[in-house]
């Protein structure tokens, strides 16, 4: 005989077969309990893999914070990164990330996980000093000078990390620091540091003040004081710079900035020596290059110059001004090939950089490519319309074109705008 398949499973008629009431109490229950189990074992493996996840991630992020303190920022970067992408809420992984990104000059990359990580674990002093001095690099002053201020508030904590000593102006240093020491003075010389990118002079002497008489013997703390006091034309600054060399007597930006200070005043006899003790002092840092580069070229030393913006490049590839700079050695040489490069490497830089247009306007001038050249006079003209020297540059490329009333036109804006005409030009150009 042929049951219904429904009927037989739920018991919901009459059963042709009597089968004992507590029979059927038993496979009721029995029921219930598979399927009971069977909704348990949905939420076991997921639970596990929640576990397996946790796991997972923490051995990354151990991997990653070992990589980090061997100093391999690369391979920390790759664990952090598979930790977040694993567990994007585990913060203490954004803080060594962000540490890495920094060694490795990704500060915006840096600047990004710092935020992240104070919004999971806000008030932490030892990632509120590691974003600021990150926005300082950055050029953001005044979130950087919020940073250090707010820290000010906060007890210091207990941190192993490494910070490093700042010079104004300068590409690295230093003398290494955590912040388990008093970091009081370095929140100090960074908020000196910021006033004084912000032109707030005396603000900057005030807190480097306080830096100096905490750590009275930081001979980084009485060159960013000099800097900051030469924003006064004060001429104290001359004594601090010389008050850090007799602290550290090879402080290469203290020899660089005397030796500035000198060309300033005219005493250019020892300058050159004190640059070349600079350079020895510190052979990675820039300035002392392109104050000795400048110092060639003003001497007509065009070779001696050009070695010392090939060596400034090296350290500094993304400058535009070192690019125009170099340009221009080049040009003296008669290297129009290579001063054409290099303004255009400047233009690439800083599209609106209108003096490299009309530097580039001026080789190819030289070149007979007249055309061109009154195409990046016009454009530094677009970038600068007060730019006097393009339209007066431009007025002469015109007349060598054979466009003599626009040359005409371009003679008299220059005038305008102040820069001196003679006599004699007017007469070629404006018959």
């Amino acid at each position: 005989m042929h049951f219904a398949r429904d009927n037989f499973v739920n018991f919901s008629i009459m059963y042709v077969f009597k089968i004992p009431a507590r029979l059927v109490r038993i496979i009721t229950m029995l029921r219930k309990f598979y399927e009971a189990l069977a909704l348990v074992a949905l939420f076991i493996p997921t639970a596990l893999f929640a576990q397996d996840k946790r796991a997972d991630s923490k051995k990354l992020y151990e991997q990653g914070e070992a990589a980090h303190n061997a100093g391999n920022y690369k391979l920390a970067l790759e664990y952090l990164n598979k930790c977040l992408q694993e567990s994007p809420g585990f913060a203490d992984a954004y803080f060594t990330r962000g540490s890495a990104r920094e060694q490795l000059d990704d500060l915006r990359g840096a600047n990004t996980d710092y935020n992240i990580y104070l919004e999971l674990k806000p008030d932490q002093p030892e990632a509120l000093f590691s974003r600021a001095t990150v926005r300082y690099q950055l050029g953001l002053y005044d979130q950087a000078k919020a940073d250090l201020l707010k820290l000010l508030t906060l007890p210091p904590g207990e941190t192993q990390t490494i910070f490093f000593n700042q010079s104004a102006s300068a590409t690295g240093s230093n003398q290494i620091l955590t912040a388990q020491g008093n970091i009081k003075p370095q929140i100090f010389n960074y908020l000196g540091l910021v006033e004084t990118k912000l032109g707030n002079y005396q603000s900057a002497i005030t807190w480097l003040d306080s830096a100096i008489r905490l750590k009275s013997k930081e001979a980084d703390y009485f060159v960013n004081r000099g800097i900051a006091k030469e924003g006064l034309n004060d001429a104290t600054a001359m004594q601090d710079y010389q008050t850090a060399l007799s602290l550290h007597p090879d402080h290469a930006l203290a020899l660089h900035n005397i030796a500035a200070l000198k060309r300033k005043k005219g005493e250019s006899s020892t300058m050159e020596d004190e640059l070349e003790k600079a350079i020895e002092s510190d052979s990675s840092m820039l300035y002392p290059y392109l104050e000795r580069a400048f110092q060639r070229m003003e001497g007509g030393f065009y070779k001696g110059a050009l070695e010392d913006y090939d060596r400034a490049l090296e350290i500094q590839p993304k400058d535009p001004e070192i690019w125009l700079n170099r340009g221009h050695v080049r040009e003296k040489l008669d290297d129009l090939k290579g001063a054409y490069s290099d303004y255009t490497k400047a233009i690439e830089l800083n599209e609106k950089f209108e003096k490299a247009w009309l530097n580039r306007g001026n080789v190819l001038s030289k070149q007979g490519r007249i055309e061109e050249a009154i195409e990046d006079y016009t454009i530094a003209i677009t970038f600068n319309p007060d730019y006097a020297a393009a339209f007066y540059n431009r007025s002469i490329a015109r007349q060598r074109a054979k466009k003599s009333v626009e040359a005409c036109q371009d003679l008299k804006k220059a005038e305008s705008l102040g820069l001196a005409v003679t006599d004699k030009m007017k007469k070629e150009i404006c018959k």
